[in-house]
This record gives structure tokens, C-alpha cells and sequence, in this order.
């Protein structure tokens, strides 16, 4: 079931309810190719984010229709087909924080990274946790020796680990739930 909300600042959107959201069904998302720096984001967050860089705009509203998935768009035409066509759909920002404020004030989206929850920001698969022995050479001899805690990519076999961008990303984050409470959100 849907409700028809007003997000402050854009055109009517049919969005997930909060009763659905609450039930525990995670969001699922499709972003245009003007948001590829969102679509890593949403994927740390642990969101199934298909990122449609260099598709169609009939090919991502096909998509969406077909998998239930939320179209996040900046451009103005594809909301409004998505609309017309009945798919779920949100205007969002340039700007990384702003939108991912925006998300969390909609649909409930945390702004917390877990890495056990998390999916790769390059292929959007879920990350496992693995024991240091499993990435010794995959990583530099510096990190293996730094860190404790290792994830890899079930997809790509990317490696991942909290290293010196920890903190910029959790700033962000931080400034994003900031700003939403501002905005009136949780």
C-alpha cells in the first residue's frame, strides 16, 4: 500500500508508507546516471542500489516497474514519467548530504554504516566478513598489519576495511542526520 505524501521542497510523490517501511521491507532503489556518488552511498548503507549509468530513461522505468524498485532521479521529466506510469519515484539534490537526508526523512533510510550489512559501492553486491588471514597479500602490508577487521565483496572480491576515510564518510553521515532533523526527520 502506498500513501501520497508532500516532501518539502518538491512535487507530489507516491511513496512507501511508514507502515511499510516499519514492517521491515528494506527499500530497493534505481538511480539515474546523475547520481552515481549517491548510488555508492546508499550501497555502504546496505541498500540494493542498481545504479543505471548510461541507460535509457525507458530502460530505468522498465526496470523499476519490473523489480519495485524506487526510482532517485534529479531530472524533473523521468519523476514525471515514473509518476504517470505509477512507479514509485523521489526528487533529490546535487548535493550527497542533502539527498541522503532527503532519503532518510521519506523512507526511513539509517545513516549508519555497518559494514556487515553493507554492499559493494562498485557492484552493489552484499559484503561478507572475512578472518585477516583470508586477505593477507590482497591488501598492503601496512593494512594487514594495521587492521583487524576485513570484508570482502561476494560479487567482485573487492576487499574492504575502516581505514583513514572512516572518518570522512562518518562526517558526512553525521551532517546528513544533522540536516535532517532540521528538516524535520527522525
Amino acid at each position: 500500500m502506498s500513501a501520497s505524501i508532500t516532501p518539502k521542497g518538491s512535487e507530489n510523490a507516491r511513496h512507501r508508507s511508514q507502515g511499510e517501511i516499519a514492517k521491515g521491507k528494506e527499500p530497493k532503489f534505481i538511480v539515474d546516471s546523475m547520481l552515481g556518488s549517491l548510488a555508492r552511498w546508499l550501497r555502504m548503507l546496505g541498500y540494493d542500489t542498481l545504479y543505471a549509468k548510461n541507460w535509457h530513461d525507458s530502460r530505468i522505468l522498465e526496470e523499476a516497474e519490473k523489480s519495485g524498485r524506487i526510482l532517485v532521479t534529479r531530472d524533473r521529466g523521468l519523476y514525471r514519467r515514473a509518476l504517470r506510469r505509477g512507479i514509485e519515484a523521489v526528487l533529490v539534490y546535487e548535493n550527497v548530504v542533502e539527498s541522503l537526508a532527503k532519503l532518510h526523512r521519506v523512507y526511513g533510510i539509517r545513516l549508519e554504516i555497518d559494514p556487515n550489512k553493507s554492499r559493494c559501492p562498485l557492484c552493489n553486491a552484499p559484503l561478507r566478513r572475512v578472518s585477516k588471514e583470508e586477505v593477507r597479500g590482497r591488501v598492503p602490508p601496512r593494512v594487514f598489519e594495521a587492521y583487524e577487521e576485513f570484508w570482502v565483496c561476494t560479487g567482485c572480491g573487492q576487499v574492504y576495511w575502516r581505514g583513514g576515510h572512516w572518518r570522512g564518510i562518518n562526517e558526512i553521515l553525521v551532517e546528513a542526520r544533522r540536516l535532517a532533523r532540521s528538516r524535520g526527520g527522525k
